[in-house]
């Protein structure tokens, strides 16, 4: 039998040194498109994830697809293994055997739709309209901020064909623009990116909860060039 959670989910540079140094240089459009791939050149990363529904955290390989996360929801009290092997996911509920897997091409679960750090990362080569919102820390680390528009199928365009199929199920069929805010450090490095977690809204901006706020995802790049211990395709069920 699937565990409580499982099935609830089916349905800073290095750390060593000061890097309260300022946010980027250089116009926003420099600094956004650039982002993307400086970001993922960085090898391995500290994550975290704030969904509405869930939150991870946990460590990923940039360039492999690779990640390592403990995934916690309201509610449940014994938290989730999810693992993501060249860019196919499996959870578990902590402590059982045997994996459930969740497909090759989005390796997040529903519960944490619009986490994807690969596909949000990929997202923004989409932009192309920029605000910017002016400086705040992140985790610490000082950033600026960004509101951009994405347009979908620049997105899928400019992503490299390899995570092309990830970009387009996280899209999920949208056609139209939308804005993402995105906060950058001054190595033009994303440090948060705030990705929507469904897309079939008929502005320009996320759905709203109640009080106003967007209903979305924030992934937080905590700490670049971690270690991080060794994944493989897991026992499943």
């Amino acid at each position: 039998m699937i565990p409580v959670l499982v099935i609830a989910l089916l349905g800073l540079a290095s750390c060593s040194g000061n890097e309260n140094t300022g946010g980027p240089l250089g116009t926003p459009q420099y600094v956004v498109t650039r982002a993307p791939d400086t970001t993922l050149s960085q090898g391995t990363a500290k994550v975290l994830a704030t969904c509405p529904m869930a939150e991870y955290t946990g460590t990923i390989n940039l360039n492999t697809l690779d990640g390592d996360l403990a995934v916690s929801a309201p509610g449940n009290v014994k938290p989730a293994d999810l693992l993501v092997v060249g860019g196919a996911g499996y959870v578990t509920q902590t402590g059982d055997r045997a994996y459930f897997p969740l497909g090759s091409i989005d390796p997040m679960p529903t519960i944490l739709a619009g986490s994807d750090p690969w596909a949000d990362l990929d997202l923004i080569r989409g932009t192309v309209h920029i605000l910017s919102d002016g400086g705040g820390e992140i985790d610490g680390v000082s950033t600026i901020s960004y509101t951009i528009n994405v347009d979908p199928a620049q997105a899928i365009a400019d992503t490299p064909l390899p995570r092309r199929a990830a970009i387009r199920a996280l899209l999920a069929g949208r056609t139209s623009q939308f804005q993402v805010t995105i906060w950058i450090d001054s190595a033009y490095r994303v440090r948060r990116v705030e990705v929507p977690t469904a897309f079939n809204f008929p502005k320009i901006t996320p759905l709203t909860r109640n009080d106003g706020s967007y209903i979305v995802c924030d992934v937080d790049f905590v700490t670049f060039n971690v270690p991080m211990k060794a994944v493989a395709v897991p026992p499943t069920e």
